[in-house]
């Protein structure tokens, strides 16, 4: 690893000590690939640095991803950092319910309309994905269905159109 300009001190704790039971779970392969993410690192620049294959350290990633209960590896990442500097803390027991309703009472605009929450709601179902090269971390199926789904509406769309030029015709004959 010398070699590679990396030294073995990405596979120890960083303060030797141990850490909670999810971060003691991980392998030191994980824990030195999640450190490396979370220093903004891609899985090739990994893979150099630790003299392993891209493969391994995204079977790695994902491993860990699944032990922490992370949605991406970045959030696993961030995790793993909190967990090895103790920023992570117990919920609260009797923890209040609602606590996005604060957001509205910040704001002078109060709760949103209906309309608002319809559309929100129909957002949330039906996303783009992101646009302009950036990094994304959206696996082979995110990918599929978000295509799917750009397909389906510019069909339903190239219909609408379609339909009210033809009604359009008519109407004028």
């Amino acid at each position: 690893m010398a070699d590679l300009g990396i030294s073995k001190e990405i596979f120890k704790a960083k303060d030797n000590t141990p850490t909670a039971t999810a971060s003691a779970e991980l392998t030191d392969g994980q824990k030195a690939c999640l450190r490396l993410v979370d220093d903004h690192h891609t899985s090739k620049e990994i893979a150099r640095l630790l003299g392993i294959s891209p493969f391994t350290v995204d079977q790695r990633l994902d491993a860990a991803r699944r032990k922490l209960n992370a949605a991406t590896r970045k959030d696993a990442a961030k995790i793993f950092a909190s967990l090895e500097q103790r920023t992570i803390s117990e919920p609260l027991v009797y923890e209040a319910q609602h606590l996005e309703r604060q957001q509205y009472t910040a704001s002078h605009k109060g709760p949103p309309s209906r309309v608002e929450q319809v559309v929100a709601k129909i957002a949330a179902h039906v996303s783009v994905p992101p646009i302009g090269g950036e990094r994304h971390d959206l696996s082979r199926k995110d990918i599929l269905v978000q295509s799917l789904n750009i397909a389906f509406f510019s069909t339903v769309a190239f219909a609408f159109v379609v339909a009210v030029l033809t009604g359009t015709f008519r109407l004028f004959q």
